[in-house]
């Protein structure tokens, strides 16, 4: 009686059933990693600004309306967010981060950062402590 050695084509399609039932759980789950990661990206260069908007004020007695007059750009969260300074006064000022490319898939979409230390977060989320992780 002669031996034969390898797979049977039906273990081998177990494997392959197996191997997609994992994929299909585990690829979603990364996805709203990776974008979590992004929205951290834009949260924290919103907070940065914010401590340079205070630098700026202490030197200048006026909040700086600008990105360079900051030292920033509209780049500062990388390439899926648009930096901005919505509006500025003596007084107050008003940071804003906006979702572009595939980081507009996320719940997320936009996030405000103003003088106060007010954290809001418009789009699909209404609710900012999720958006701004806390």
């Amino acid at each position: 009686m002669q031996r034969t050695r390898g797979f049977t084509l039906i273990e081998l399609m177990v494997v392959v059933m197996i191997i997609a039932i994992l994929a299909a759980i585990a690829l979603p789950s990364y996805r709203k990693y990776v974008l979590r990661t992004h929205r951290t990206d834009a949260t924290r260069a919103l907070t940065d600004l914010a401590s340079r908007e205070e630098n700026y004020f202490y030197s200048n007695n006026t909040y700086a309306s600008t990105l360079p007059a900051l030292n920033g750009s509209s780049a500062m969260a990388g390439p899926l967010f648009t930096i901005s300074v919505a509006s500025a006064s003596s007084t107050a000022y008003t940071l804003t981060a906006r979702a572009q490319g595939t980081q507009t898939q996320d719940t997320c979409q936009s996030f405000s950062l103003t003088r106060a230390g007010a954290q809001t977060s418009n789009g699909g989320s209404t609710d900012a402590n999720n958006c701004w992780s806390k």
